[in-house]
């Protein structure tokens, strides 16, 4: 079950402060949980793999050109929005994911470099200490438009082979990714293949029970750490 609201001119994300003022309802945004409904609501879709960042804990931003003429920039933030954190390089060398340096971090994806963006989505869900996948974990996603219209949902039981995006009529100027820390543990959120397109038409809802609501990030941030008994991931070369 997905939880999922959908506000208007709400507060910007955490990465800027956005619209100083309430803007009049103007873009349609929808929620995707099927590639395949997503896929036919935009046109010139570019996927942006991962599978080049070589590094194990890496810099706080990254500027990405994923062809296409797409353009956008990723930040790691802390989960309150004060300060930047850092990238971890979690998955595999033959399939890299994106992920956080802290537990609470903020994956932002900023694209107010480019106007091409209208579409935006992916594979997220949660991973251990040692950039694994974690089962069983809760990922919040956040996107807002530049009419100011933010939708938040938060998907239950994220697995990696499962696609969510969302697609607006108006550009989508943020997309942010955090895990939903759990009660017994902790969990990093990961990104992978993210997939940006421009609008073909207006967009069918998903097909997904959709239930108002939102929850907020809870612990510390605690850095990764190398459980005793456990191998690091060697970097790629």
């Amino acid at each position: 079950m997905n939880l999922f609201f959908t506000r208007l001119a709400a507060p910007a994300l955490a990465c800027a402060a956005l619209l100083g003022s309430a803007l009049p309802a103007q873009a349609d945004m929808r929620f995707y949980s099927s590639q395949a409904a997503f896929n036919a609501a935009i046109s010139a879709p570019v996927t942006d793999s991962f599978n080049d960042l070589f590094w194990a804990q890496g810099p706080s931003s990254l500027y990405r050109e994923p062809g296409g003429g797409y353009s956008y920039v990723v930040n790691a933030l802390k989960f309150d929005g004060s300060d930047y954190s850092s990238f971890y390089n979690a998955g595999s060398d033959s399939d890299v994911w994106l992920s956080t340096d802290q537990a609470t971090d903020v994956i932002s994806f900023d694209f107010n470099y480019t106007d091409k963006v209208y579409g935006v989505g992916g594979f997220f869900f949660g991973t251990d200490a040692l950039g694994a996948f974690l089962p069983g974990q809760s990922i919040k996603l956040n996107a807002l438009d530049a009419d100011g219209i933010e939708q938040v949902v938060i998907i239950e039981n994220a697995q990696p082979g499962t696609f969510y995006g969302f697609a607006s009529t108006s550009q989508i100027r943020y997309f942010e990714i955090s895990a939903v820390q759990p009660s017994d543990g902790l969990t990093w959120v990961a990104a992978n293949d993210l997939v940006l397109g421009q609008v073909a038409a207006v967009p069918e809802p998903s097909s997904a029970a959709l239930l108002l609501g939102g929850l907020g990030l809870l612990g510390w941030g605690l850095r990764r750490r190398t459980q005793p008994g456990c191998t690091p991931r060697t970097p790629q070369i």
